[in-house]
């Protein structure tokens, strides 16, 4: 029964921790994304906003698991990734401080206040304050059940026993704690626990602090999993924390009995000693690695050498569910998936218009086989978010995933535009070679195909950031692309009049690929609408307009009135 309610006290002081992360993330979801890529390149911005990420998500390992992604795809240099990891360190730690004070009294009037707030308002921030205030009492009220758990484990001579024998071989202990936090992906659920313990005397200091090194290499182990099929650049980060805290346990290790021995004569309880120990421990690695961070890059680029196989080998590799604990790490997955599948399908665009030009049948065919590839990138990402709907979801997250998977259609309808209709004009149609295209017709579609290229790089971008300024650019490219595609189809006709022997097929041709840069340009523009529409600058503009016609017509019937009879 001891195992049993420990066991229970644990899986809701879990659950609790996982109420906070989403309560968090649904709130300002957008804001810690915002926080994490503006880090850049300054490691000491980047450090104190992984402390203070992981204070708001109170997992070190959720934070290495966005500092991944963002730098696998980027966003973030390893040297900046790694300073972010090393504050998150720090942060996790800060939060087992707070939780330390007995803040138990907290836990029935925040469990009603945040059931209050949940239940009875609509989905936004105050729906999303309510689960964040659930699970600081659910937290709370786990941490007062473990130590009634554990009170019975001072007479327990089996437990007393096990506890000896890690005093013995503390090596096991660290291992034993390890394993703990690898199984939960929590340091801190497993440092609480092991204060927990200690508090109730059922533990010896000496052992706590070897749990306490445990605990912080094996909340290290999930990130480097997870990332395991990414690129180098998104590995390297968790690889490079891994081994700065292995290498902080084997220094530290040796001298935890001369540690607890120093900080005996302190008067402060066993609870407070193992929570400064923490601390301390991640301080230390703060102040030992931080000036070799450029080292461990550089070790780590050893170490993980690019694979050429996996590096031309197109496919998703980054959508793991395992992720879905933390919703807003998911979604950075699914956003990263679907920035590589843009890259096939902006590469499918260029090859298409250099076969176009050259006549080149080989390189429209490669093009066409590339859609098979942005589809398989299609149908992994549309499983996957799919799969995340089904899971308790905020209302920004639950936007956000649609978004993700209108983007990622939008691309897939592009692709099939190359292939179905560009690609197909040139493998069936035996288009006669481009030197016949006249000069006029040449430039037309340049003038629209380099715009378009412009467009998807815009297009991607917008969809990363959210940016409302980059979106209106977005829309003004739009209207500009309009007017030039109706240009170069009346210059087209005009010639058509001119030169009665103007081949048909290629005018045919020439027509359809005006039309489809304009249906491509289309799709890449409409990730531009939800922001302008969200941010009320869409609608704003339609009144603008509906008002400008109305002024004409006012004044076009005071004209006609005012005109004499």
């Amino acid at each position: 029964m001891i195992l049993v309610n420990l066991i229970g006290g644990v899986a809701l002081l879990l659950w609790g921790l996982r109420m906070v992360r989403i309560g968090i993330s649904d709130s300002w979801g957008s804001e810690i994304r915002s926080s994490l890529g503006a880090s850049l390149n300054n490691r000491f911005n980047a450090f104190l906003t992984g402390l203070g990420v992981t204070m708001l998500l109170q997992s070190s390992s959720a934070t290495a698991l966005l500092t991944a992604s963002f730098s696998g795809q980027g966003i973030l240099t390893t040297a900046t990734a790694l300073a972010i990891i090393l504050g998150a360190d720090v942060g996790t730690s800060l939060v087992a401080q707070i939780l330390t004070f007995d803040l138990s009294a907290l836990s029935p009037i925040l469990i009603a206040l945040g059931v209050t707030m949940f239940t009875y308002s609509d989905a936004g921030r105050v729906r999303d304050i309510g689960r964040l205030l659930l699970g600081l009492g659910m937290m709370l009220l786990a941490l007062k059940l473990i130590v009634a758990a554990s009170l019975p484990m001072r007479e327990s001579e089996i437990i007393q026993q096990i506890f000896v024998s890690l005093e013995a071989d503390l090596i096991l202990a660290v291992i034993f704690a390890a394993i703990i936090a690898w199984a939960s992906h929590s340091s801190l659920a497993t440092v609480l626990l092991v204060i927990t313990l200690a508090s109730t005397n059922a533990l010896s200091i000496t052992v706590a602090f070897a749990f306490v090194l445990g605990a912080n290499f094996g909340s290290a182990i999930p990130p480097v999993i997870a990332t395991l099929g990414a690129n180098r650049s998104a590995r390297q980060p968790p690889l490079g924390n891994l081994l700065f805290r292995l290498t902080g346990v084997i220094i530290a290790l040796p001298f935890v009995n001369l540690i607890a021995l120093q900080m005996s004569p302190l008067e402060i309880g066993s609870a407070r000693q193992i929570a400064n120990f923490h601390m301390f421990f991640n301080l230390a690695l703060v102040v030992l690695f931080f000036p070799l961070i450029d080292r461990m890059v550089s070790i780590t680029e050893r170490m993980l050498p690019e694979d050429e196989t996996v590096k031309d080998k197109m496919e998703p590799r980054s959508l793991d569910k395992g992720a879905f604990e933390t919703p807003l790490v998911a979604l950075v997955n699914a956003e990263r998936e679907v920035l590589r599948m843009g890259e096939v399908v902006e590469r499918m665009l260029r090859n298409a218009f250099i076969a176009l030009k050259k006549s080149d049948n080989e390189l429209a065919q490669r093009a066409r086989e590339m859609d098979q590839v942005a589809n398989a990138f299609y149908d992994s990402i549309k499983r996957y978010l799919t799969a995340l709907a089904r899971e308790p979801l905020g209302g920004k997250e639950s936007k956000r995933c649609t978004e993700i998977l209108s983007f990622a259609t939008d691309l897939e309808h592009i692709g099939d535009i190359i292939s179905g209709d560009i690609v197909h004009n040139i493998l069936t149609k035996k288009l006669v070679t481009n030197s016949k295209m006249s000069l006029q017709d040449r430039d037309d579609i340049n003038n629209l195909y380099q715009p378009v290229l412009k467009s998807f790089e815009l297009s991607l971008n917008v969809f990363t950031s959210g940016d409302i300024a980059m979106a209106r650019l977005l829309l003004a490219r739009k209207y500009k692309f309009v007017k030039r595609e109706k240009k170069a189809v009346m210059n087209h006709l005009q010639k058509i009049r001119d030169e009665s022997a103007y081949d048909s097929r290629l005018s045919a041709m020439q027509l359809d690929v005006l039309r489809d840069l304009k249906r491509i340009n289309s799709h890449l523009t409409s990730v531009a609408y939800p922001l302008l529409e969200e941010a009320g600058q869409l609608r704003s503009r339609l009144r603008t307009k509906k008002a400008e016609k109305s002024r004409e017509v006012a004044a076009s019937t005071a004209t006609d009135t005012s005109a004499p009879q």
